[in-house]
């Protein structure tokens, strides 16, 4: 566990935007997140770091902070997809709730 505090990814993420497949989710102001440290003794496994934000619904793993900055950008895009694009009479009030503050915090620009 030393390891991990000493190489600093436990340092928050700063999320400016997240690519989508013809446009950008951009955040208004960065969307900052801190990971923390699950041991092994609770998930069973390596070491992981986890993100958790549940008012996005967002919940993200790595073993490093580059494999928690890609799992945290692909959940990005799969709630943008998955919420943000959906027409809200599709939507369950959890899933609308998730809509609403994603587009609270940010928008999508076409490139």
């Amino acid at each position: 566990m030393s390891v991990i505090c000493e190489t600093g990814v436990l340092a928050p993420l700063e999320i400016w935007e997240v690519m989508l497949d013809n446009s950008t989710i951009k955040f208004f102001e960065p969307l900052v997140v801190r990971p923390k440290i699950l041991p092994p003794e609770e998930s069973g496994n390596p070491t992981y770091l986890i993100v958790d934000v549940p008012e996005l619904g967002l919940s993200a793993f790595g073993t490093d902070h580059e494999s928690l900055w890609d799992c945290v950008q692909s959940c990005i895009r799969m709630a943008w997809k998955e919420y943000v694009c959906e027409d809200d009479s599709k939507l369950a009030s959890l899933a609308k709730s998730y809509k609403d503050a994603y587009l609270a915090l940010a928008e999508e620009v076409d490139e």
